[in-house]
C-alpha cells in the first residue's frame, strides 16, 4: 500500500481586502490506497475552476468518493454537491448548527443546512480513520464542530489553523472567533503534524522554525479604466530557499 499524497487544488491566501471579500481558502485532493477523498471545497466562485483542476489530474467528480468539510462556512463548503458519488464527512455538531445558525453568522449562509440535507451525508463525531492513513481530528473553536485530516506526517487543518503567522505567534489573530476552545484547538493542531495545511495561507513545515514549503505568488487584474487597459498587480511571498536561485 502506498502511502497517501496530498495535490493542492487552492492554496488559501492570508489576504484582506476592504472593497470585497477574498475567501481564498484551501482545497485538497487526497489520494490513499486508490481512493479520491476531497477536504473542502472552496467558494462558489471556485466552483469551475475546480472542476477544470480535477480534469487536468484526470480525476472526474463522479469518482470522488468522500468529501470532508471542515465547516461549513461560504468558502469553505459551497461545492459539495459537486460530486454525484460522495460521502458527505462533517461534524455532527457542525451539522446541527448548519441547520439553525445564528442570525448574526455572516460567515454560514442560512441555507447550507438544508443544501447539504440533499446529499449523502456522514455525520461523524470523535476521531477516526477514514481511509488508509488518513485520520479525522476534532480541532473545535472556529467553529463547533470544526475538523482536520491528518494525512500522513501532515495535518490539514482548515481554519482552525488560519496562517503561519497565527502559528508562529500561538494565537488566533487573523479570524473572528467568539470560542474560547479556538486557542486550544490552535495549539493541538501544531502538535499533530511536521507540516500543516492552513486554511488561508500556504503550507508550511512546524520547525522550529516555522518555514514555507513553496513560494507564493498571485496576480490581481483590475478592470478600472472601461476606455484602457486592464491594470495588474503581481504580489509575491518568497520562502528563504529561493534567494539561493537568484542569479
Amino acid at each position: 500500500m502506498n502511502a497517501p499524497s496530498i495535490t493542492l487544488l487552492f492554496t488559501g491566501l492570508p489576504a484582506r481586502a476592504d472593497k470585497f471579500l477574498t475567501g481564498i481558502s484551501t482545497v485538497a485532493l487526497v489520494r490513499a490506497d486508490g481512493r479520491n477523498l476531497l477536504f473542502d471545497t472552496g467558494p462558489y466562485a471556485y466552483r469551475p475552476i475546480l472542476q477544470g483542476r480535477l480534469k487536468k489530474l484526470g480525476v472526474d467528480p463522479g469518482e470522488i468518493d468522500t468529501v470532508v468539510l471542515s465547516h461549513v462556512h461560504w468558502d469553505n463548503a459551497a461545492n459539495a454537491d459537486l460530486f454525484p458519488n460522495a460521502e458527505i464527512v462533517i461534524h455532527e455538531q457542525e451539522l446541527a448548527y448548519a441547520e439553525t445558525p445564528d442570525a448574526h453568522d455572516a460567515e454560514t449562509p442560512s441555507y447550507i443546512g438544508r443544501a447539504l440535507r440533499r446529499l449523502k451525508l456522514r455525520p461523524v463525531a470523535g476521531e477516526q480513520d477514514i481511509a488508509p492513513g488518513v485520520r479525522l481530528i476534532e480541532l473545535p473553536g472556529h467553529s463547533p464542530g470544526s475538523i482536520g485530516a491528518v494525512v500522513g506526517n501532515a495535518l490539514l487543518a482548515g481554519d482552525a489553523v488560519t496562517c503561519a503567522g497565527d502559528a508562529a505567534a500561538g494565537e488566533i489573530r487573523h479570524q473572528r472567533t467568539s470560542e474560547g476552545r479556538a486557542k486550544d484547538s490552535l495549539l493541538r493542531a501544531l502538535t499533530l503534524a511536521d507540516v500543516i495545511y492552513p486554511g488561508h495561507d500556504r503550507p508550511f513545515r512546524i520547525g522550529p522554525p516555522i518555514t514555507y514549503l513553496d513560494d507564493y505568488a498571485i496576480k490581481i487584474r483590475l478592470f478600472t479604466d472601461p476606455a484602457g487597459p486592464d491594470e495588474e498587480i503581481q504580489v509575491g511571498s518568497f520562502a528563504p530557499k529561493s534567494f539561493a536561485s537568484w542569479p
